[in-house]
């Protein structure tokens, strides 16, 4: 596993909910937006919570009945992904002492690579910025015309 430092959210710039299992992602920065479900949205509510990658590993492990090391470096790699499309900075400091982070999946659950599904098509949308690129004339959402 590799040393992957305390992660947390790139606030203010990523915002996120998690609904039925499915974590949904919005990067304000790039106006990408991202679906993470089964083993990836487990990895983001890990995430959220303040564990690191061994705590992250070790969790799967008791989720899905599986090794550690068979995860970690699923793990590792989702973690990547993660860092690449600034979904999480690295922590200046870890959080102290962590409640237990309860998962209940369905008994049928398997393990499944984590995939983090990345969408663009409302980019140009979600970079509105309705305060401040707006035409008083014709109003939000139309973008303010170009200045010279």
């Amino acid at each position: 596993m590799k040393k992957h430092p305390h992660l947390r959210l790139n606030q203010p710039a990523v915002i996120s909910e998690i609904v039925d299992g499915e974590a949904i992602v919005v990067n304000l920065d790039s106006g990408a937006y991202y679906s993470m479900r089964d083993s990836a949205g487990v990895i983001w509510a890990a995430l959220l919570h303040g564990n690191d990658a061994q705590a992250i590993g070790t969790l799967l492990s008791e989720v899905y009945g599986m090794s550690a090391e068979t995860v970690a470096g699923e793990v590792d790699t989702f973690l990547d992904q993660l860092l690449a499309e600034q979904l999480v900075v690295p922590a200046v400091n870890p959080p102290e002492a962590l409640p237990p982070l309860l998962i209940d999946l369905p008994p049928d659950e398997t393990f499944t690579s984590p995939l983090l599904e990345k969408y663009t098509d409302m980019a140009d949308l979600l970079l509105l910025d309705p305060i401040h690129e707006v035409d008083a004339e014709t109003g939000w959402p139309q973008p303010a015309p170009k200045r010279p």
